[in-house]
């Protein structure tokens, strides 16, 4: 690997990395809507 390769990888932005991040995020926000509208909407207000 010569400097100019190495120039490059150091000032790419972290494409996987993103990716990763999205995939987690989407995840957790249709794990919550799961819970919101699957369980805690159904059962309707505290008494």
């Amino acid at each position: 690997m010569d400097e100019e390769e190495r120039q490059h990888i150091l000032e790419s932005s972290p494409v996987g990395t993103f990716a990763l991040l999205a995939a987690v995020i989407g995840s957790m926000v249709i794990a919550w809507l799961f819970l919101y509208f699957g369980v805690f909407i159904p059962r309707g207000i505290i008494n």
